[in-house]
């Protein structure tokens, strides 16, 4: 496994402070650093505002973490990847799998 963790990942996650006009503001902190393996999912096509958008999934592992944070993203490259899920596929702790969604910039 430790073999196919070539690419190096930024680990992100919220955090939100009170604004001057009584509503919060939210930036993405660093919260850790992974080497992982990225494998493209999937690509769907749908209609938005009249024209056609393609959204993007990938499974991505990395090393199991215990706390896994949730809400969470990814900065891969230039791309930024959200995650939606996380789980250890075979209950050994030894790797997660993040199923991600690719935002688009």
């Amino acid at each position: 496994m430790i073999g196919n963790l070539r690419t190096r990942l930024g680990i992100y996650v919220p955090q939100t402070t009170p604004d001057e006009f009584g509503g919060v503001q939210t930036v993405w902190v660093l919260y850790a650093q992974a080497w992982a393996h990225i494998k493209p999912n999937t690509a769907s096509e749908r209609a938005e505002n009249g024209r056609a958008a393609i959204t993007k999934t990938y499974r991505v592992t990395i090393r199991w973490q215990r706390d896994f944070p949730e809400r969470t993203r990814l900065l891969w490259d230039e791309r930024t990847l959200r995650v939606l899920t996380a789980s250890d596929p075979d209950n050994r702790s030894e790797r997660l799998h993040l199923i991600c969604e690719e935002e688009e910039q």
